[in-house]
């Protein structure tokens, strides 16, 4: 249970920085002044003699007039709203055919937003709300305008939004502005902006992502009943009180573990890059209200996982060999109840520490963060360094051929038990001969440490120090 309260632990972390890192707003800044769209700032000499100052700003009430009085006049395609923390929308703007290629040199643009269900005559000023627009200024071909809006308060609820764009001109030298005309605006377009709930968007990628695991988990716990309970017994036993069998089930070491009771560090992988993207996936989809499209570097680290996974899969086995293994089963020197996988699965195998897989898990574990980090800003376009992916590739490579070939260890391991087993057969076909059994005694005391290496806790020390030529317990039913 620890286990997967950790694991929400980091994704709600994560979604709460997400959500703290919100820009603060604009408009406060301003003092006042809404959008910068308004004459070059000076002064200008009015009927009653005095000179008044001319500022470069329109206020609300003024963007509000302009709106209501005008009809946009640009058309806008493919505009879309990106799953960033900050409510954005994104589309293509070109030089309209009303302003000429000397006036949009000039130009700059500033954006506003209002509700949807208002019509542009009934449009209030308190009803603005003044946005980011990046770039601030057009280009000659196609510009891809985002802007933002972080003054939108963050409900529970989705909304429906208007932005208007509007495009500033400078009248340029020799102009007269007035107080009463000051705003330069030239053309606006009218984009719908559907704003999604930050929080319950990331209550939905949460939710995917743990949904997920809990069916996995219990996948697991009908998969391996027989196991749970026999680790849940061994568990009571030491710690003296009850635990439920589930709890095994929600480990990821178990629902990640081959047919041996090891937790694969393939199966790992796939594991966890499947549940991170099962969860960014919902949260993208809830936040933009469509399927997102997933970045070729996405794609690229699901198939080196697969293949990773498959190819063990393909060439997994026991270490020990069959005769071996039964020997040491049936002489109960190795515990033959179920094993329960470890943490130290992933990192060890053999007796010993895998610098490969030590290295597999750590640049895997860092673009799983880079993916709930950067992938729930721009799913589409996530990407992590191309040398970050070989090294994945090729850890998983060197991983998997480890895994092929045959270990010192393995066969020093197999050997020493095959020199055993044939010591106690001479034994037993020659009780009374003192040197076959005392050849038996040594092969049996020489085994202890490389059992002890390979088996850990499983492997019954006193059991093998015991044993006599023939003799086998009572089998344990489990």
């Amino acid at each position: 249970m620890r286990h997967l309260l950790a694991a929400l632990s980091m994704v709600l972390l994560l979604a709460t920085a997400a959500i703290a890192q919100t820009p603060a707003g604009t408009s406060a800044a301003r003092n006042g002044r809404f959008v910068f769209c308004g004459a070059s700032e000076g002064t200008v000499l009015q009927d009653d003699g005095r000179q008044h100052a001319v500022i470069p700003f329109m206020d609300q009430e003024q963007v509000a007039h302009y709106l209501a009085t005008n009809a946009p006049r640009i058309v806008v395609k493919a505009s879309r709203q990106t799953s960033k923390a900050v409510a954005t929308v994104e589309f293509q703007l070109a030089r309209p055919d009303s302003i000429n290629e000397a006036d949009w040199g000039r130009a700059w643009l500033e954006a506003v937003l209002y509700p949807a269900n208002m019509s542009r005559s009934e449009i209030k000023p308190e009803s603005l709300i003044a946005g980011r627009v990046q770039p601030p200024t057009p280009t000659a071909s196609d510009t891809l305008v985002t802007i933002e809006f972080p003054d939108i308060s963050s409900d529970w609820l989705p909304s429906n939004w208007e932005v208007a764009l509007l495009i500033c001109v400078d009248r340029g030298a020799g102009a007269n502005p007035n107080l009463d005309n000051n705003h330069l605006v030239r053309e606006y377009a009218r984009v719908p902006l559907f704003v999604s709930s930050l929080k319950l968007s990331a209550a939905i990628g949460i939710g995917g992502f743990v949904l997920l695991y809990i069916v996995l988990a219990f996948t697991a716990a009908l998969l391996h009943r027989r196991q749970f309970e026999v680790a849940r017994s061994a568990a009571e036993r030491d710690a003296g009180r009850s635990i439920a069998a589930w709890a095994f089930a929600l480990r990821p070491t178990v629902i990640a573990q081959d047919a041996f009771g090891y937790c694969s560090l393939a199966r790992f992988q796939v594991l966890m890059f499947t549940l991170v993207l099962a969860g960014v996936y919902a949260y993208v989809m809830a936040r933009t209200g469509m399927l997102p499209t997933i970045s070729n570097t996405v794609l690229a680290l699901l198939g080196i996982t697969l293949s990773g996974s498959t190819l063990a899969r393909v060439i997994e086995g026991p270490v020990v060999d069959t005769p071996n293994r039964q020997w040491l089963l049936g002489t109960g020197v190795i515990d033959p109840s179920p094993r329960v996988p470890r943490w130290q699965d992933l990192l060890a195998g053999d007796g010993e520490i895998d610098v490969t897989r030590v290295q597999a898990l750590a640049f895997s574990v860092f673009a799983a963060v880079a993916l709930v980090v950067s992938g729930t800003g721009d799913l589409e376009h996530f990407e992590i360094p191309e040398q970050l992916n070989y090294l994945i590739g090729l850890s998983q490579a060197v991983y998997v051929a480890g895994r092929a070939l045959p270990k010192e260890s393995a066969k020093r391991l197999n050997e020493e038990v095959r020199a055993t087993r044939e010591a106690e057969m001479a034994a037993i076909l020659k009780p009374d001969d003192q040197a076959t059994q005392l050849a038996f005694e040594t092969a049996r005391n020489a085994l202890a440490t490389s059992l002890f290496d390979f088996f850990g806790e499983r492997f019954r020390a006193p059991r093998l120090l015991s044993l006599h030529p023939g003799e086998r317990p009572v089998p344990v039913a489990y």
